[in-house]
């Protein structure tokens, strides 16, 4: 009955908007505006739910994942690849809400 009431109460993190902050030549930086500050556990969890390979340009393959900066996401990633990073980004959401709200379960 207690992981019910904790279930209830847990609030999952969501994507409320998406922004191009600033454009670097063939490079932008996209902003996911979330609904609340996670948690660092929760970043954490963000963090290393990569999908297992990336498909595209080898700057797409080879770059660097998003950081949960405050109530946002944020992320340089190639022009071209903007649609894969906005399915990643949702792909690390879903997994870290899961798992996060599965540890604060118990």
């Amino acid at each position: 009955m207690v992981q019910v009431v904790a279930a209830a109460n847990r609030q999952d993190i969501a994507i409320v908007g998406i922004t191009i902050v600033e454009e670097l030549a063939d490079r932008s930086e996209v902003e996911w505006q979330l609904n609340a500050t996670p948690e660092l556990e929760w970043a954490e969890i963000f963090q290393l739910a990569g999908p297992s390979e990336r498909r595209g340009s080898i700057q797409w393959v080879q770059g660097s994942g998003p950081d949960v900066i405050g109530q946002a996401v944020r992320w340089f990633v190639p022009n071209g690849e903007i649609d894969e990073a906005d399915a990643e980004v949702r792909h690390r959401l879903s997994v870290a809400n899961e798992r996060f709200g599965s540890r604060r379960e118990v």
